[in-house]
């Protein structure tokens, strides 16, 4: 009992004391009550971190999506962004009972929702639009390295294209400035898909019975028959890049209803909306050009979003676990160095880390988990030190030199067939909490982000706390 209590007092002491002090160096000696005879060590090792590219690994399917282009002030690489969008029907939509004048709409537009970008409000930039000829398939991960060309036929040309800036200061600033106004890109579409929307929706059979309706009975079946999606992809321009929250087709038509005199002599202008909503896929596509020159710099790591680079870290493990008695308390942080501001437009400092092992950086994001803080763990940028801390990784190192020595005893060359058994990787994060504030999501973070870290050639230090007693009671 007298153990289990010393070894309690020692680690919540540790924690409090690892909360409130970024130095941990006199650990040792200061939190060993008076008259226990307990040795209570503070040792540094240090793990090697290095850049790696995110290629493939960041999925592509997101609630939101990013247009335009950017040149990385660091490396040259030109960043392009563009995306595919399926758009949602609500069930058993219908076009009036009456019929359309015309049997044609009048209009048909695409409107990208955005309430923040990157760069230049005034950087003209272009944009193409272009009709799927085959569907994304529900539940097939995409990832943002997705070729659009599998989808669409690119040789047929676009079927839109528009030129715009991020602020459109042809709209008044009353309007503009107003809580209600959402900024916009409108590309107006050709009449012949408003068209076929609206006459898909009449259609009937030789016997005169209606099939159209089915075409909008949900999504599925609309996304099927009517419209299987659009690729909008960035052209020309450089330096704006537009995070959009939300794609919508808006098809504009006229109806007659009933007057004042009882007939049917009143027209009207209504409006059939399709938005690309959590209902359907959005699928980003991203190019970030050559980053390889800032991979193979090993002055530092880097951590640049979306899709760019992370920074990879081998801990290590066994020498840890060889060296140590009880291992009480891990501690590694990771500290930003300050970059030039020379740079016109400022890429920001992601908010949240996550640290996860690279063998199962994949299966986190496909099976949405959340951290464990055991494999997986994550730590908020501290402004005040220029740092990200991960407080206690203790039992990731225990959980992975426990896997080491059981594949160790199964087969001697299971260090070899696994090489990052002691690897994990740092990974830019946006988080999602539910109303008591506890993380119940983690997506990447798609945001123009980008840091340097302490790291490559100059080891991070890990600071480990450990116990032993020096006789048994």
């Amino acid at each position: 009992m007298k153990r289990l209590f010393i070894f309690l007092t020692i680690a919540i002491s540790a924690i409090t004391f690892i909360a409130c002090d970024d130095n941990t160096d006199m650990l040792g000696s200061s939190i060993v009550p008076a008259g226990d005879e307990m040795e209570i060590d503070t040792i540094t090792f240090y793990a090697k971190s290095r850049s790696i590219l995110a290629n493939d690994s960041i999925l592509a399917n997101t609630n939101r999506v990013y247009l335009g282009k950017h040149t990385d002030p660091e490396s040259g690489a030109v960043f392009s962004s563009d995306f595919i969008a399926q758009f949602n029907c609500l069930e058993n939509y219908g076009f009036p009972a009456e019929g359309v004048v015309g049997d044609s709409a009048y209009k048909i537009e695409m409107k990208l929702f955005y309430n923040s970008y990157f760069g230049d409000s005034l950087n003209p930039m272009k944009c193409e639009v272009y009709e799927l000829d085959r569907t994304l398939e529900e539940g097939t991960p995409y990832y943002t390295n997705i070729d659009p060309t599998e989808f669409y036929d690119a040789q047929s040309g676009p079927i839109a294209e528009k030129t715009y800036c991020a602020i459109d200061y042809a709209i008044h600033d009353s309007i503009r400035h107003g809580d209600n106004f959402t900024p916009s890109i409108t590309i107006p579409l050709p009449i012949e898909l408003g068209n076929r929307f609206i006459q898909k929706y009449y259609e009937t059979n030789a016997n005169g019975d209606s099939i159209g309706k089915e075409y909008f009975a949900n999504s599925e079946k609309f996304i099927e028959n009517i419209l299987k999606g659009l690729y909008v992809k960035s052209t020309q321009g450089d330096g704006t890049v537009i995070y959009v929250s939300m794609a919508r087709l808006n098809v504009h038509f006229q109806h007659y209803i009933t007057g004042a005199s009882g007939k049917k002599d009143s027209l009207v202008t209504a409006i059939a909306t399709f938005s690309s909503t959590k209902e359907v896929l959005q699928v980003n596509k991203f190019s970030n050009g050559d980053l390889q020159p800032l991979v193979d710099d090993n002055s530092c790591t880097y951590l640049k979003t979306p899709a760019g680079i992370f920074t990879e870290v081998e801990l290590p493990i066994k020498e840890i676990a060889e060296n140590t008695d009880t291992l009480n308390l891990a501690k590694i942080t990771f500290t930003r160095y300050n970059q030039s501001t020379d740079y016109q437009y400022k890429y920001s400092i992601p908010a949240v880390l996550l640290m996860v092992r690279k063998s199962e950086m994949y299966d986190f994001f496909l099976k949405n988990k959340t951290y464990d803080n055991k494999t997986s763990f994550y730590s908020t940028f501290n402004s005040t030190y220029n740092q990200y801390a991960f407080n206690n990784i203790s039992r990731l190192i225990n959980h992975c030199y426990a896997e080491y020595n059981n594949g160790i005893a199964s087969d001697p060359d299971w260090e070899s067939k696994n090489p990052d058994w002691n690897k994990v990787v740092l990974i830019p994060v946006s988080t999602t909490k539910d109303s008591n504030g506890n993380i119940v999501g983690i997506t990447h973070d798609l945001k123009m982000n980008s840091i340097k870290l302490r790291g490559g050639k100059d080891n991070t230090a890990i600071k480990i706390i450990t116990s032993r007693f020096k006789e048994e009671w």
